[in-house]
């Protein structure tokens, strides 16, 4: 290996780093989402109604940033949009331990929502522009994620259950300072700069990327709307907050083999097989959370719906960034993940006080249904199931 390999390597693993490290700054909330309803509903007496909103906000403030931020990164450097962007989230986290009414949770939740969803954006969109096989690196964020969430989620049971929400969000603080430092492996230029790899077709008609992103988040609404409330899932299957923390500990060990899976597999069978075991994995891990009341089967449900998620998330995001390779449809489609996210607890909120939990399954279905209609759509037309991209050298 020459020199200038061993330098282009190097500086290709170090980007590839600070790209997780803006992902999982950027998309913390959506993992320890569950205990921050269960922390609010304890803590400030809320609601599950209004405890999902709360969460609704931030998501929504997440999503609306990462859409906003796309013609942003065209001009301005990766590195320079996430240094402000953590300072903002980092503020907002740590302000909102000492929140002491709906509005004012609500309120610096959606300014953590504005930094985070700057990060979110643009770690999808760096990978989209500067990496070979986005799908590979996306499948390399999954294993990042389910390693690191073993540890959130068992400390986050942990101090959500003593100190309630408080607690959840003090983690989240703690989180974003001690990563913030690697946010300078991002590239210090513009996005413009040119390093992307030449697109193997032609970019995509603004009909069939809008066709991509409702699948996308539709996908995300229909299979996560149950996720949210795992927590009172749990205790209606006979588990305290505790429990299901651990419970989702284990999920998340196990859920490495779905990363794991989708990493080594990449576009080996293609997006469409592997998509459509993702939507009828959700249809049975949803029917099985809302409608079973067994310890034993709730269990089983989650470890199986962390195993899916974990697997599904490089193939859908891969999907946008096939797009084109200007990495804009990336950064978009992490928009739509969160406005899939972003509509969860509030849909799943309304339904469980309107029709309870037969009514949420019935919805999460339909909602399944739909999106997998519209992502073999896409799929078909973009005829991605034949050849995968040149493998990620770093």
């Amino acid at each position: 290996m020459t020199e200038s390999t061993q330098s282009l390597s190097k500086s290709s693993a170090l980007l590839v780093v600070g790209a997780i490290t803006a992902q999982v700054i950027g998309g913390l909330v959506t993992q320890v989402a569950p205990f921050m309803i269960s922390g609010l509903m304890e803590g400030l007496s809320l609601s599950e109604r209004d405890a999902g909103l709360v969460v609704s906000v931030e998501l929504l403030a997440l999503a609306a940033t990462a859409i906003a931020v796309v013609p942003v990164l065209q001009w301005v450097s990766y590195r320079r949009v996430c240094l402000v962007a953590v300072l903002l989230a980092a503020f907002a986290q740590a302000t909102s331990i000492f929140s002491t009414s709906l509005a004012e949770v609500a309120m610096t939740r959606a300014l953590a929502g504005i930094g985070a969803g700057a990060l979110y954006a643009t770690s999808l969109a760096v990978v989209a522009a500067r990496c070979n096989n986005p799908d590979r690196v996306y499948g390399y964020f999954q294993v990042v994620w389910a390693v690191g969430s073993i540890a959130i989620f068992t400390v986050g049971g942990e101090l959500t259950a003593a100190f309630a929400q408080r607690g959840i969000f003090a983690l989240m603080a703690g989180l974003t300072l001690v990563l913030a430092p690697l946010l300078m492996f991002l590239p210090g230029i513009r996005a413009s700069g040119g390093e992307a790899p030449a697109s193997p077709q032609a970019p995509a008609s603004p009909a069939l990327g809008i066709l991509t992103l409702l699948a996308i988040g539709l996908c995300l609404l229909g299979g996560g709307a149950v996720y949210g409330f795992v927590g009172q899932l749990g205790e209606r299957a006979g588990l305290d907050t505790g429990a299901v923390g651990y419970v989702l500990t284990i999920a998340t060990l196990c859920g490495l083999a779905g990363a794991g899976a989708a990493t080594a597999l990449n576009l080996k069978w293609g997006r469409m097989v592997p998509i459509s075991g993702v939507f009828l994995g959700y249809i049975l891990v949803v029917a099985v959370l809302c409608l079973a009341h067994n310890p034993t089967a709730f269990v089983a449900a989650v470890i199986a719906y962390v195993v899916i998620y974990y697997f599904s998330i490089p193939y859908l995001f891969g999907l946008a960034a096939a797009l084109d390779r200007t990495g804009r449809w990336a950064a978009a489609a992490g928009s739509a993940f969160l406005l899939g996210c972003a509509a969860c607890p509030l849909f799943a909120g309304s339904l469980i006080a309107g029709t309870g939990y037969v009514g949420l399954a019935a919805a999460c279905i339909a909602v399944l249904l739909i999106a997998w209609a519209l992502a073999a759509l896409a799929c078909r037309r973009l005829r991605l199931d034949t050849t995968p991209l040149a493998d990620y050298q770093h």
